[in-house]
């Protein structure tokens, strides 16, 4: 649209221009002495439009000559920062394709070429990425101390080289270097959500619990953790503090717990297992009732079924009640059944053990008819439950007797090479 105006306002001008001189037609008189020249108005306004437009060109000549070097080497610049940018896309295709060595060769081309400090930062840590991709660690760790020294400049990108490195090390199974990276770089600046998760992996691959527990409450606030993820976290950690303290502070542990994080199946189970070595019966029984209410986990109902005297009916009576509204279920069944085990009843321990063989064939639940027939003498049906509960487990093939299965008649049975007669005490290796 501009050049249209320009062009318009050009052609008013030269119209105007032509009317003038026209219209006004006079003489310029140029005294140059001894010599006098006199031209006409037109012809002199033409000589000097003509003037004007000669040393314009000649001015911009001189100038583009001037300007050559300069632009020769912006040229030479945008075609290296265009190879550069080749090479980078080429090298981050390679390394999420999983062509390593040639996304190693590609970064490393771009980090040798460029001068720009965070181009060279970017180039350097994915050449490191995929050396570590192809455990060549000790090149690995030459391009990250090049990365290094490169960011040393930049204050912005030390936390990229730090977390690029931290996450490398855990994947290494080095957690205790890792962490030392990642306490140097949350105490010089914020602690961001992908730092945060690589300390609580560090933290979880050494153990330490009360780390755990803290950074996995606080991810998952930030929904910064899936909810199973966060939640197994917390399981863990709290189970391991559970486990690993003394009663007092143990007790002090399970009170800051949260009311969802008791329930989770693994850290009821291990604050079962801690509540019954101190002989709290009726508070492991709490703790499980809490947790199955929740969750109705086969390892929940195992352990509620493992109890003492005193806890057989009160357990007894829950479970039962449990049972109106989940009659089919062949966990709750086989719980109850070693519960009236434990207590006895052998006639309700059977017809449970049977209600849960009928939902679903387990060996567990195999292995605890086999008791109860042994305790009351029935020793045809123990053995033929034994036998069912080791198939189950061990996985042993089902013979059978049939002699229509057999591969080949016993008195015609071929003679392999192995079976030479062998004299009794031979063959008891004297």
């Amino acid at each position: 649209m501009r050049s249209w105006i320009w062009t318009l306002l050009l052609l008013v001008a030269a119209v105007g221009l032509a009317v003038g001189v026209r219209y006004h037609s006079g003489n310029v008189a140029l005294l140059l002495p001894p010599y006098r020249v006199e031209l006409s108005a037109s012809l002199a306004a033409l000589l000097l439009l003509i003037t004007f437009i000669a040393l314009h060109v000649a001015l911009r000549t001189v100038a583009w000559t001037l300007g050559l070097p300069t632009r020769v080497r912006e040229w030479r610049e945008r075609r290296a920062l265009a190879q550069q940018q080749q090479l980078l896309e080429r090298g981050w295709i390679g390394l999420l394709e999983g062509r390593y060595a040639r996304a190693e060769a590609d970064m490393g081309n771009v980090a040798d070429q460029t001068d720009v400090a965070s181009r060279k930062v970017l180039a350097l840590l994915s050449a490191a990425r995929a050396a570590h991709a192809m455990q060549e660690y000790v090149r690995r760790d030459a391009l990250l101390v090049r990365a290094r020294d490169a960011a040393a400049a930049d204050p912005a990108l030390k936390p990229a080289t730090m977390i690029v490195e931290a996450d490398m090390l855990l994947d290494q199974h080095r957690p205790a270097d890792a962490l030392a990276l990642l306490s140097q770089l949350h105490e010089n600046g914020p602690r961001h959500m992908h730092s945060l998760r690589l300390e609580l992996r560090a933290h979880r691959d050494l153990g330490h619990w009360a780390d755990v527990l803290k950074l996995a409450r606080t991810l998952s606030k930030r929904n910064a953790l899936h909810p199973a993820a966060s939640a197994r976290m917390i399981a863990t950690a709290a189970a391991g503090l559970l486990t690993s303290s003394d009663i007092v502070t143990r007790r002090a542990i399970w009170k800051d717990l949260k009311a969802d994080e008791r329930t989770l199946p693994e850290v009821a189970l291990a604050a079962a297992a801690v509540f019954d070595a101190d002989g709290e019966e009726a508070r492991t029984r709490k703790v499980l009732e809490d947790a199955i209410e929740t969750d109705f986990a086969p390892a929940l109902l195992q352990a509620y079924a493992r109890c003492g005297g005193d806890e057989i009916r009160p357990r007894l009576e829950t479970a039962e009640r449990w049972l109106q509204s989940r009659p089919n279920d062949p966990d709750l069944l086989q719980a109850l059944g070693s519960l009236c085990l434990c207590g006895r009843l052998w006639g309700p321990a059977q017809r449970y053990l049977e209600r849960s063989l009928a939902a679903r064939s387990d060996p567990r639940t195999h292995a605890l008819l086999a008791s109860l027939f042994d305790r009351t003498n029935r020793g045809s049906d123990a053995v033929r439950h034994w036998r069912l509960a080791t198939e189950a487990v061990v996985g042993l093939p089902v013979l059978k007797a049939a002699a229509d299965t057999m591969l080949f008649d016993p008195v015609a049975a071929p003679q392999f090479e192995s079976e030479e007669p062998v004299a009794p005490d031979r063959a008891a290796g004297l």
